[in-house]
Formats: C-alpha cells, structure tokens, sequence
C-alpha cells in the first residue's frame, strides 16, 4: 500500500484512556460513575473503540460491567486489556456483553530475558495457545506485540503470520518504549524500528489490520502515530491528553486535530475535546499544562502587542482553528509585551462606545504600559478583576 492508496476517513481511533491512562503514575484513580462519563464522553467524540481494565481489581469489574451494560457499546466498541493467560481471558468471560479482547505480550528479546525469562519459543507457543483459547470462546482478538520496536524482525514476522492464521483481526504495533522513527530504513534505523517502512511493509504482505500504539518517551508519540496512519495502518491507539506511563503516549485530541486539518476527516465531534480533558484531568487530579495544544488554558490565549493586534484584526492570523470548534475559548491578556490595541480592545469590551481618543484611555494606556510593566512593578499579566480596578482607578468604569 502506498501513501497515495490510503483513505485516511477510514482510520480509526482506539481511545485506551482508561486502561493505559489509568496506569499513569501519581494519578487518582477514578471511580466507575467516573469511568463511565467518562467512556460516554468518548463515545460523543465518536471513538471508534475504547480500551480499558476488567479483570485486574473490583473497581476495574464494576467499571467494566456498568459500561459494558450500558447503551456505550451500541456506538462505540468496547475492548478488555488481557494479559497472555487463560485466567485473564476466563475472567474477562465473565464479564456482560463482552465481546473484544486486547490480548497483550512482550516479544522482544529484552522483556523476554530480563522481565519474563523465557525464551522466543515459549513466548510463541504462549501467545498461540491464548489467542486460540479466546477464539474458541467467541472473542474477537487484537494482539499487542508489547515492545516489537525493539524485537528481532524474523520473530516478529513469525508471530503475525500466526496470528493471520488464527484469524486475529488486528496486531497492534506497540512502540513501548517510545524509540520508533518516522525516518526510513537505514543504517541506523532498523526495519522493525522505521514507523513508515514497517507499517508499508506488514500492509503489503498480510491481510489483518494494524493499529499504531506510540509512546513519547523521545517526543514523537504524535508524529509516529500519525505517519503510521499515512502509512496504511487502520488503527491508532491513543490517549486524552496523552496520558499513560512515563511520558504518555500520543494524544487523542492532537492525532483527531491533525486528521482533520491535513486530511480533511470530518467524522469526529469536536467540541466535546476539552470537555472530556476536563472530566479526565479533574477525575484524575491531572495538572494540564496551560500550554498544552488544543485544550490547555493557553492554547488560544494572547498576550503580546503583535499576536493580540493580529487576533483582534482577524483571528486566523494567530490561530489556526476556532477555540469554540474544540470547546475551548479565546482569551486577551494584558500584561508585559502587550501593545495599545490590546488595551483599547479591553477597554471598548467593558465600555463599548467610549473613545479611544478620550485621555481616560490614553492615561489608563499610557500608565499600564509604562509604569505598570515598563518599569518592572509588575511582572505577570493582569486578571480580569485586575484591568477592571485599573479602569475603575483612571473612572473609565
């Protein structure tokens, strides 16, 4: 498959918030009410799957049991995360409507050795032997070959004909540790490390579905994510906010954001982005960083002269795509940096038809830009409260 033959409408979303996102170290774990506004919320993205924990600790059950028995799976499929064992698989049977399993296993040599001390055939024949346990049983299987970036290539290789035999319906491509590129085969880039040759590859010589699954150990969980689907995978595995061990993993609402900006996918509801980060982060007692793209409180706030006189001319200037679109909103701050426009605008927001001619605002301007901050007795931008009792001191309000 090349790039040009990929229908990028068709890519998928497997939203594993609450099965690795829950594992992010130093988080409150949600209860199952929680989970469950929390799977709807995905559910009104349009999510195609949600992965989460059923089998490990009762609360995990009861999470799984009130989504699994409510109208969530009619939309959005729902998938249990199983360890490569028949007990695993029996307790996830126990479960009501249960219908998809993610079974997971290491397969390169390091987790092998060192984490589970067996060798390549054990692990085969382990895997095999499960899979084919879960099929028995009715379930539909994806296999998480954990760390595969790292495996050898010809064990890999053997692993996924297996899994076609079995009749697997996706193989997860898990970049576990964050170390896969988006650079092509070459000396120093390994095959089963190269994102876009891998994927283009397995695509080309197997018929089950591939999902991408990248961590951002390195800062690339997006980008590996994103030219994995370019490259011909249907799946991407992601979470809100990119939560989830060490660094995280790709995020849901950038990898959504990219789809629609650079290849026109029109299938997901927008403007319920930062209400489930919201729910996610409050939750879990997550620090968003102001910063962060597209729900952070920052990722449509301007300060300076230039942006600020832009954003108020035209927002398109210094914002590639309304806040409103993502349920987030714009704000104006004025603090260091801040140019006269910015000002005057927050001023007209409070008296809409004052003139900006009027020596109240050329005092009240002249005075936050050269006193206030021009000579250092402020630092940081001023709240809202803030510009009100400076407009109230110069009897603008």
């Amino acid at each position: 498959m090349t790039l040009s033959q990929v229908d990028m409408n068709k890519c998928c979303i497997d939203d594993t918030s609450l099965r690795d996102g829950v594992q992010m170290p130093g988080i409150r774990a949600p209860g199952p009410e929680e989970r469950l506004e929390i799977a709807r919320l995905l559910s009104k993205i349009g999510i195609e799957r949600i992965e989460m924990f059923g089998t490990w600790y009762e609360i995990d059950r009861k999470s799984a049991t009130l989504i699994l028995e409510s109208e969530i799976p009619d939309k959005t499929r729902v998938a249990i995360w199983v360890r490569a064992n028949k007990a695993d698989i029996d307790d996830a049977l126990k479960l009501p409507n249960i219908k998809e399993v993610g079974i997971s296993h290491p397969i390169s040599d390091i987790h092998l050795k060192y984490k589970l001390d067996i060798d390549r055939e054990t692990a085969f024949n382990r895997i095999s032997n499960v899979i084919q346990y879960a099929r028995d049983h009715g379930l539909r299987v994806f296999y998480h070959g954990e760390d595969c970036t790292r495996a050898d290539w010809n064990f890999e290789l053997k692993i996924i004909k297996m899994l076609e035999e079995l009749k697997v319906n996706t193989y997860r491509v898990c970049d576990t540790v964050g170390v896969g590129s988006v650079h092509h085969e070459c000396e120093t880039v390994p095959l089963s490390r190269s994102i876009p040759d891998k994927i283009e590859y397995l695509n080309n010589n197997f018929s089950l579905t591939f999902e991408f699954h990248g961590h951002d150990d390195l800062g690339n969980a997006v980008s590996n994510t994103m030219i994995a689907l370019n490259h011909g995978c249907k799946w991407a595995s992601t979470t809100m906010l990119g939560m989830g061990e060490r660094s995280g993993n790709a995020e849901t609402e950038k990898v959504i954001m990219n789809l629609k900006y650079h290849h026109g996918v029109e299938k997901y509801h927008l403007k319920f982005l930062k209400d489930v980060c919201d729910k996610i982060s409050g939750s879990m007692e997550i620090n968003v960083p102001t910063n962060k793209a597209i729900v952070g409180v920052n990722a449509f706030t301007h300060q300076s002269g230039i942006h600020t006189a832009g954003i108020i001319q035209h927002p398109e200037t210094y914002e590639p795509f309304p806040p409103e679109s993502v349920g987030n909103k714009r704000r104006l701050l004025v603090g260091p940096y801040s140019g006269k426009k910015v000002i005057i605008h927050k001023i007209k927001e409070l008296v809409p038809d004052i003139d900006e001619r009027d020596s109240r605002v050329k005092n009240l301007v002249n005075y936050i830009q050269k006193h206030l901050f021009g000579s250092g007795i402020r630092k940081s931008a001023l709240t809202e409260d803030e510009f009100k009792e400076k407009a109230r001191k110069f009897a603008i309000i």
